[in-house]
């Protein structure tokens, strides 16, 4: 009997263990994480431009001749600034910006749809350069002004202009430089049209909001390139030129520059106001001008 029941009992442990074995086994299979379905990754959408359904504010770009009048030697195109200052049911109320000149001007304002509006309005009449402004304010995500000015006098040299005039925001900014643009060939000329010069890359290298210059600094530029860094102070603060010459090179070859005001004199910093001492006085015994040959 003992040996019977020997082989049988063993029999018995073999077959249970294998038994567990296999349960265990597939425990562990059902218990592995599935692989999951990983969608593919999306672009992120680019968000929208913000609409500005805000009349109110500087238009500023280019304040083109369309009609011409008596006068000579006109300037065929000035940056402007339209600024939009208030707007009262049927009335507006602005002053604009250009050549040196700042002037208000209020009239009707019609508004149609939802975001545009029509201008009609006159500067006051007292100078002999005021006129009327006759406009369309498109808001949106570009806003803008277009539309026509004449002038009150028919004898002067331009007495229409037109204008396209893009929304901007003016800030004083003491890092912004001179482009290299300025110092193309034949682009600053002296106006009796004898002499040609040529600014050099000096001007966009010496920036005289942003430290005090030493004479080392400014001592062997050439006049034009002193005059131009001493007025890119000024077109920092939004200074509006009456120097043609002047105006010409910062109202088409400087991207950032906005003509705000023509009186920037208490808003100079103490650097500048330094700076502009020192370049004025080498700028009156410099060389005349920069060939544009070379030096």
């Amino acid at each position: 009997m003992k040996h019977f029941i020997f082989p049988v009992l063993l029999l018995f442990l073999f077959s249970c263990g294998g038994e567990q074995q296999n349960t265990q086994t597939a425990e562990t299979t059902e218990q592995a994480p599935k692989e999951e379905m990983v969608a593919p990754t999306q672009p992120s959408p680019e968000t929208p431009p913000a609409l500005d359904h805000d009349p109110l504010g500087m238009y500023v770009g280019a304040f083109e001749a369309s009609k011409y009048g008596a006068g000579n030697a006109p300037s065929y195109s000035n940056l402007i600034n339209i600024s939009i200052n208030r707007i009262e049911e049927d009335k507006v109320y602005g002053h604009s910006v250009v050549a040196g000149n700042i002037r208000p001007f209020e009239g009707s304002v019609k508004k149609v749809g939802d975001t545009n509006y029509m201008v009609e309005a006159k500067e006051p009449g007292d100078d002999r350069y005021d006129g009327s402004f006759k406009f369309s304010i498109i808001l949106g995500t570009e806003p803008s002004i277009s539309g026509t000015w004449a002038a009150n006098d028919t004898k002067l040299a331009v007495t229409e202009r037109k204008y396209n005039l893009k929304k901007r925001k003016y800030d004083y900014n003491p890092e912004l430089n001179l482009p290299e643009s300025v110092t193309y060939d034949g682009l600053y000329e002296t106006w009796s049209g004898d002499e040609a010069e040529t600014l050099t890359s000096s001007v966009t290298e010496v920036n005289a909001s942003k430290k005090v210059l030493k004479k080392e600094d400014v001592e062997n530029l050439y006049k034009a390139d002193l005059e131009f860094i001493r007025n890119a102070v000024y077109a920092r603060h939004g200074y509006s030129f009456k120097n043609r010459r002047v105006r010409y090179v910062f109202d088409n070859h400087v991207e950032w520059y906005i003509p705000v005001s023509t009186d920037i004199r208490d808003l100079l910093t103490d650097v500048e106001k330094e700076n502009i001492e020192l370049i004025k006085r080498y700028e009156e015994h410099a060389e005349e001008y920069y060939d544009s040959f070379g030096r």
